[in-house]
């Protein structure tokens, strides 16, 4: 019954919708592959220059960075174009994963730095990406069709998490990096096919653009739709990052050895894509489809407590790992299918540019609010560090829990446009 209501589903597009999906699935799966090889490189070349104790610190410095590359993206997306835009990006990009691959383990500085890039760049492309997206998919196409999408983006993370999985102590961790390449190349050619064959265009704003970061922030605040949000996405991610901090802590005490550490790293990542094709391809369309968009939004959180508790009831790096699997499988499937369906009614620079300020600067800078909280706990001598986090991501998940009843509890209030994307 479900694959029949698929199949009708596709067979309703025409030939350039067909076009279209197809390479949004091909840029979704390069970006995911590139991220399966590089999350699990960095990580662990991390943790042999710096240990656990720095990553506070560079969670903090996610934030000056991100700031320093969003506001230059808002400031050049009009000028450049969303095309060129893209490609400067991928361009950097490349050259930037070759020469740490090549100066890395060489200069201690470069890995700290690397681990600090590659949680931006990642959600640069994907921003560019699902705006795209957003501005050529309506949404009752988008309750299957983004199911779709992110499932291959998830396939991407099984096939590029093989190579730090298996390849790591053979290659070495840094020359795993040159695998971006092939990726890359794919990637620019699938984006150039995909806005010919997508229906925007930069002629479609007829508002003033948002040049610079702080009109970005102004139109957030004025909406409180954009606003909720916002408050979303940073509550999921400082929860998120208290898990991985967890998981990180007693990686580096479990397995010394830095190749070893990338080689299970890269396992951890390829069960969190296994999981998120499956809540892509079944758990997003069967969640929108028989609870709605507003009962799905609310399940998320309280699952995720049940998470938080088996945490805190056995506190061992197994249950920490499948803890940090579970969080990381929700973030980049479920909670991302029904987060990028609340942004189809908004404008075209809500989506292109405001939406970079949520999903690029808050989504990586609220690591830096996670760090700030650590280190404070740090500072006053709390010795059961790992209990302290599952009790706060407990905490946080209920406050999400209770933000996203309010949101939608705004629904008569709310102007027609946020109407049409809580209804």
């Amino acid at each position: 019954m479900l694959w029949r209501k698929f199949k009708e589903e596709i067979l309703q597009l025409s030939r350039t919708q067909r076009i279209f999906i197809l390479c949004a699935i091909v840029c979704s799966f390069c970006i995911t592959a590139d991220y399966g090889i590089v999350r699990p490189v960095s990580n662990s070349i991390f943790l042999t220059q710096h240990g656990t104790d720095l990553f506070p610190y560079a969670w903090l410095a996610i934030v000056p960075l991100n700031f320093l590359l969003v506001e230059l993206y808002n400031r050049f997306l009009n000028r450049l174009g969303v095309q060129r835009m893209f490609i400067t990006i991928v361009l950097f990009s490349a050259f930037v994963n070759t020469f740490c691959a090549i100066f890395m383990t060489k200069i201690p500085f470069l890995a700290f730095f690397f681990y600090v890039w590659k949680e931006i760049y990642v959600m640069l492309l994907f921003q560019q990406l699902w705006s795209v997206i957003h501005s050529t998919i309506q949404m009752g196409q988008a309750k299957f069709l983004y199911g779709l999408i992110f499932a291959f983006g998830g396939v991407g993370g099984i096939v590029g998490s093989i190579l730090p999985s298996f390849f790591a102590v053979s290659m070495g961790s840094p020359n795993l990096l040159f695998a971006s390449i092939p990726l890359f190349t794919a990637l620019t050619f699938g984006f150039i096919y995909l806005l010919r064959y997508s229906s925007f265009t930069q002629e479609k704003n007829e508002q003033k653009p948002i040049r610079n970061f702080w009109q970005g922030i102004r139109v957030i605040r004025n909406s409180k739709y954009l606003l909720f949000i916002l408050i979303i996405v940073v509550l999921m991610q400082i929860a998120t990052t208290m898990i991985y901090y967890q998981f990180n802590t007693m990686l580096e005490s479990t397995i010394p050895a830095q190749d070893l550490r990338t080689e299970y790293c890269g396992r951890i990542m390829g069960m969190v894509n296994i999981m998120t094709v499956i809540f892509q391809v079944f758990g997003s369309f069967l969640l929108v489809h028989f609870f709605g968009l507003k009962r799905s939004h609310l399940l998320l959180p309280l699952i995720l407590c049940f998470n938080a508790l088996g945490s805190l009831v056995i506190p061992s790096f197994a249950m920490i790992s499948v803890a940090f699997i579970t969080i990381k499988a929700f973030d980049f499937s479920l909670f991302g299918v029904l987060k990028e369906m609340l942004y189809i009614p908004l404008k075209q620079e809500e989506k292109f540019q405001a939406k970079s300020i949520i999903d690029v600067f808050a989504y990586r800078s609220a690591k830096a609010v996670a760090s700030a909280l650590i280190l404070l706990l740090q500072s006053l001598g709390f010795v059961q560090l790992i209990d302290c986090m599952s009790w706060g991501s407990l905490f946080l998940l209920i406050v999400w829990a209770f933000v996203v009843y309010k949101m939608f509890q705004l629904k008569e209030e709310t102007p027609e446009i946020q109407k049409s994307a809580i209804s």
